[in-house]
């Protein structure tokens, strides 16, 4: 039977709190790009407007208001408060940022405790193997040092160094099980 590889969960996987944050941050950059739409859509449409000599109220008397489009009075009271905001949103964000910065910690060290045995598992696993490439080793290095001690030329067999591996004895192996075995892995 296959099993499911294990995904490391998400901070907001585990922390609800975190994951509220999240949450209204997205909401918050939604809102953002909307007004920020919107502002520009103002923008436009009053400079493609012809500039007006007078008040709203004096294109009423003339007879010149109310052709259903917004006025240049109209649209400029949206975009300040559209740009008022703006200001808002930011400083939201501003808050929300800072309260998931703060919140990190905690949510790290909830995903930290849900993967700590998984974590166990593959150091043991890769400590284990290189324990059986120690152990290869030393079966080679044994067979090398029997033709050496019979003056056997057996460079014919392709003599091959395992100097990546460092030292046969206190090598690179030998400080990787010392250092999983000092956490408690092995």
């Amino acid at each position: 039977m296959k099993t499911e590889k294990f995904r490391v969960p998400t901070l907001s996987d585990l922390d609800p709190v975190y994951k509220d944050f999240e949450t209204r941050r997205s909401i918050l950059l939604e809102k953002q790009t909307a007004n920020t739409r919107e502002q520009r859509s103002v923008e436009e449409r009053l400079r493609a407007r012809p500039t007006t000599q007078y008040s709203d109220n004096v294109a009423r008397l003339l007879g010149e208001a109310g052709t259903g489009e917004e006025s240049e009075h109209g649209l400029l009271d949206k975009l300040k408060t559209l740009r008022a905001e703006a200001i808002d949103i930011e400083k939201a964000l501003s808050v929300i940022n800072r309260r998931l910065e703060e919140q990190r910690t905690n949510a790290n060290r909830l995903v930290v405790d849900a993967c700590r045995k998984e974590y166990g598992r593959r150091v043991a696993a890769v400590v284990h193997a290189l324990q059986g490439v120690a152990a290869a080793r030393a079966d080679y290095d044994e067979l090398r040092y029997q033709f050496e001690d019979l003056d056997i030329r057996w460079s014919s067999l392709g003599p091959m160094t395992f100097g990546f591996l460092g030292e046969a004895n206190d090598g690179h192996v030998q400080r990787v099980v010392k250092e999983a075995k000092d956490l408690g892995y092995v």
